[in-house]
């Protein structure tokens, strides 16, 4: 009982980290073995898995016939008390027209429009400049970042559990949004924080205006994300993908590096590096021979 007083943020199974709470269900059991490096984890997990001597000596389980809804109860004492001392702290409305939360960092040479938001405990590095009606949540951001009109970074994360009712309950993310150099993200872009672990982009990534990024999502460093792309949680996109406008990633994927993923495709498997996937599903595009 001492290890799970002592858990007090979350991760993925995918990639865990000492002293956090997880679930793992029947479907991503393969990845138990992530949790041979980690300990005083607490794991809500499927009772029809099998779990290893030596992990059951390091970790804390319980088993339940339902681990997202087990997880999502206890997590949301955690955020319940996140939110309560929140809603204590206070706003600052700044000389220049925008709202500043409490311990937050600024860099030098950064320029922040009126009408934006930045909450409490954000990073913002150098030369950074929020257009108007931004909002900037949970979020430790590099340098020379760009965001532009009414963009979202840190948006709550969709994820959803379901109770003995049938009734669906939002599983709470308590992650943040790290973001490297020389990132920018279109008009009205959003970015969620990480469930379990954190949303992560690399340097250099371009996302263009109406793409959704969804939590727990990895861009690494030189993607390409054109208008109206919508990237699924737990997704890796790997360095120099490019996404085609309005293309579709479902949860789960990796795109591989230097991959082209075509306009309006939908991606529901994983795509091999310097490759290109087109059309519903997607699929290897080979070009015709003369």
């Amino acid at each position: 009982m001492d290890k799970i007083n002592n858990v007090i943020s979350a991760s993925y199974i995918g990639k865990p980290i000492s002293n956090t709470v997880m679930y793992i269900s029947k479907k991503i059991e393969k990845q138990l073995f992530n949790l041979r490096n980690v300990t005083g984890c607490l794991i809500f997990c499927e009772n029809s898995i099998e779990v290893p001597k030596e992990l059951l000596e390091t970790n804390t389980f319980i088993m339940t016939s339902n681990p997202q809804l087990e997880y999502s109860r206890y997590v949301n004492s955690i955020a319940s008390r996140i939110e309560t001392e929140n809603r204590s702290r206070k706003y600052t409305l700044t000389k220049d027209g925008y709202y500043v939360g409490e311990n937050v960092k600024i860099g030098k040479n950064a320029y922040i429009e009126p009408l934006c938001l930045i909450d409490h405990d954000v990073i913002i590095g150098d030369n950074a400049h929020i257009f108007t009606g931004s909002k900037i949540r949970r979020a430790i951001i590099g340098d020379n970042f760009v965001a532009f009109e009414n963009s979202v970074v840190g948006s709550y994360g969709f994820t959803m559990a379901t109770d003995e009712s049938g009734a669906k309950v939002r599983i709470p993310t308590l992650g943040k949004v790290i973001i490297g150099n020389n990132v920018e993200a279109g008009m009205l872009c959003n970015i969620a924080v990480g469930s379990g672990g954190n949303t992560i982009i690399d340097d250099n990534v371009k996302i263009d205006a109406f793409v959704h990024i969804a939590h727990d999502v990895h861009l690494e460093h030189d993607v390409e994300i054109p208008a109206g792309a919508i990237i699924g949680g737990f997704v890796t996109v790997q360095n120099n993908v490019f996404i085609g406008i309005n293309a579709t990633v479902r949860n789960r994927i990796t795109i591989g590096e230097k991959a082209i993923v075509g306009m309006g495709s939908v991606v529901t498997k994983d795509v091999s590096a310097n490759t290109t996937v087109v059309g519903n599903p997607a699929r290897l595009f080979e070009k015709e021979s003369k």
